[in-house]
């Protein structure tokens, strides 16, 4: 039961952070909402920015279902890697980054059989923007 508590106190956490990173892009402040993103996601899911930019979706998958991470924190991290690439650019590095997010919505959806309509969301912008390079 403890276990269970602190898990879920670390994605109550989690969601007030993204919450926080999207109240910051709102408000135009881009630079700390990425560095934000940037820091949450080395504190709490351990994959450093080079890694997300530079590494293969196969060392990314390789990676994440190593860690098997739960359904609710996987979705967390899927969001949380959105919100550093968002707005989308059209660099390599945001491609990477973009390609990752869309392989773990793919996740959600055929290993713990979870859809959203945010995720849904999410997944037209991705592929909008990789195939037209638009995404509104």
């Amino acid at each position: 039961m403890i276990r269970k508590d602190f898990i879920e106190a670390e994605i109550q956490k989690l969601a007030e952070v993204i919450a926080k990173i999207i109240g910051l892009k709102n408000q135009g402040d881009l630079d700390n909402a990425l560095e934000l993103s940037r820091q949450t996601l080395s504190e709490t899911f351990g994959f450093e920015k080079e890694f997300l930019e530079n590494s293969t979706i196969e060392e990314f998958q390789t990676e994440v279902t190593r860690r098997n991470y739960s359904a609710e924190k996987l979705n967390l991290f899927a969001q949380l890697l959105f919100e550093s690439a968002y707005p989308f650019q059209d660099t390599d590095e945001c491609k990477s980054i973009v390609h990752k997010v869309a392989f773990l919505l793919n996740m959600l959806e055929t290993e713990h059989h979870q859809q959203t309509l945010e995720n849904l969301n999410r997944r037209e912008m991705i592929d909008n923007f990789l195939n037209n390079n638009q995404y509104e």
